[in-house]
């Protein structure tokens, strides 16, 4: 009877501690992955501003927050 009593607590621990062991895996690979519906952040080449890159103005010589700042920057 009392190795019955010592072979339930021992697997009782043996659960607990893997069960603590693939939650510190499950939060790992949860911090390791991007948020979902991340935005790439760009800077914009004549301000420096920082803006999504799907609202960025493409130029030759780089990002742009607007149409102004292309045509200041490129002429």
């Amino acid at each position: 009877m009392k190795f019955l009593l010592l072979f339930f607590i021992f697997m009782v621990l043996l659960w607990q501690w893997r069960h603590a062991r693939e939650q510190k895996v499950k939060m790992a690979a949860r911090k390791d992955t991007p948020a979902a519906g991340a935005i790439e952040m760009v800077k914009c080449a004549h301000c420096a501003i920082h803006l999504p890159s799907t609202d960025a103005i493409r130029g030759s010589k780089g990002l742009y927050c607007s149409a102004q700042h292309r045509q200041a920057r490129e002429p």
